[in-house]
């Protein structure tokens, strides 16, 4: 029988196996009808290592969505065990990008009959400056909110949305249009008084030998990702995990997860007008907001910002580079796919 080493964080709501959800422990179930199941519940990230340490030639099955697979990659990648990694995911429920960008079913259930009959293929990684590995997307931004660091990564559901941008722009839909724009704008205005969000700042961003911006005209975020969109729990109102504000990376239709390429999406709408604009999806394509080209290698200087990878805070730079490492990263996906 195959061996598997599962992965999943215990610490969320889950109703079923000691803190795992139900729909998990269901695949659990599914895979041992076919599969030498092992089980490991990382709560520290010694956990995590030791468990790795022990796998022996399991292939391992992360259970969560891109955060979870951030880490579980980033210990391997510690390690230097990456490449004789066979990776495989359990996501659970829509949060993961990276899954739904390789055809992995966002269903656990279903998403275990691919652990179990998929195929192996390779995808890109992108690794920083100080050697840390980005399976998905990393987000860069300037936050007014107090920075709250975290042992382990927040599961699905805990991302702290903020701005009720989302909800306000599809009630005050109703003849709003343009004409509700400063309504919406000004709503924004008030609850960032209270909850502090993206704050413009200036860089120099250089995407191979191109420069998309030399600090004469601040950004709001920048997002470098391999991943088509984030889920849409994220849509509108920031990436799950991240308090950097709106998500750029809704611009990265065309990313690819195995192409040797990153898609690198500035957004410019630094005003509160154009923000309300971006909730509303009001001019969202105007290039004047957001700029995306495509890149091997990304460098960002300039003011201090706050790094936020696959949805894990990640602290902050001046500086640093992001290179595509191509091929790097083995995960079982669907045969059709």
């Amino acid at each position: 029988m195959e061996s598997l080493l599962v992965v999943t964080n215990p610490d969320g709501d889950g109703s079923g196996d000691q803190g795992i959800p139900d729909s998990i422990s269901e695949a659990i179930g599914i895979l041992r009808t076919q599969a030498d199941v092992h089980v490991c519940k990382v709560s520290m990230p010694g956990d995590l290592d030791g468990a790795l340490h022990r796998r022996g030639g399991r292939k391992i099955v992360v259970a969560g969505g891109d955060s979870d697979l951030h880490t579980v990659v980033g210990a391997l990648h510690k390690r230097n065990e990456l490449d004789d990694a066979v990776l495989a995911i359990l996501p659970d429920g829509p949060e993961s990008d990276f899954a739904r960008s390789a055809g992995i079913p966002d269903d656990p259930a279903r998403a275990a009959e691919v652990v179990l009959h998929g195929v192996e293929r390779r995808f890109d990684l992108l690794e920083d400056c100080r050697g840390d590995i980005v399976v998905s997307t990393v987000h860069l931004g300037v936050s007014g909110r107090p920075h709250r660091p975290r042992i382990w990564p927040m599961r699905s559901g805990e991302a702290d949305v903020g701005s009720s941008g989302g909800t306000v722009g599809s009630g005050g839909a109703d003849g709003a249009g343009l004409a509700g724009i400063p309504v919406l704008a000004a709503l924004h205005a008030l609850h960032d008084a209270d909850h502090p969000r993206a704050r413009p700042f200036h860089v120099r961003i250089e995407a191979d030998d191109q420069v998309v911006t030399d600090f004469d005209r601040p950004v709001l975020q920048v997002a470098v990702t391999n991943s088509t969109s984030p889920s849409p729990n994220a849509a509108a109102e920031g990436t799950a995990g991240s308090d950097d504000g709106p998500d750029p990376d809704r611009s990265a239709a065309d990313a690819e997860l195995a192409d040797g390429y990153v898609d690198v999406v500035v957004n410019f709408a630094v005003d509160p007008i154009a923000r309300a604009r971006r909730a509303l999806k009001l001019g969202h394509d105007n290039d004047d907001d957001t700029v995306t080209v495509r890149a091997r290698r990304v460098s960002v200087a300039g003011q201090r910002f706050r790094l936020n990878s696959d949805g894990q805070d990640s602290g902050t730079e001046r500086r640093c580079t992001w290179n595509v490492v191509p091929q790097r990263l083995r995960v079982i996906v669907p045969a059709d796919s």
